[in-house]
């Protein structure tokens, strides 16, 4: 037997033959499956051998699962690596050039003037007018 709120007063009615679930009243067993065996990775399984997973310098390394080689990066990619691998003691996210420096500088000045603005707010809570 099915019960149901009654809308109008908002007490638990049984529910009618017009209102009754549209799933089975006996629930139905789970049937049991067994798991899928786990498989690791071999040489029959991957099309990608160990040796192109370290590839040499002059070789093209494959996308892995596939014999399809990575795209070549483009040059501009390549100064971008080499300016932010370069070893100089600047922070990451100072290494882009001056409008790097710029938005820190602005992010911080934003910061701040975000925690004046709390603090005031506090401040005009906490203390009442005379």
């Amino acid at each position: 037997m099915f019960h149901q709120l009654n809308r109008i007063t908002g007490r638990l009615v049984t529910a009618t033959h017009l209102q009754s679930p549209l799933f089975p009243v006996a629930p139905v067993a789970l049937q049991r499956v067994e798991p899928p065996q786990i498989q690791y990775t071999s040489s029959h399984l991957s099309t990608v051998t160990e040796a192109s997973a370290c590839a040499a310098p002059g070789k093209r390394r494959l996308i892995p699962g596939t014999n399809i080689p990575f795209p070549p990066v483009s040059e501009e990619i390549k100064k971008k690596q080499e300016q932010f691998l370069k070893e100089n003691d600047v922070p990451v996210f100072l290494k882009g050039g001056p409008m790097d420096n710029v938005l820190y500088r602005l992010t911080l000045v934003l910061c701040v003037l975000g925690l004046v603005g709390v603090a005031d707010l506090i401040y005009s809570h906490a203390v009442p007018k005379k």
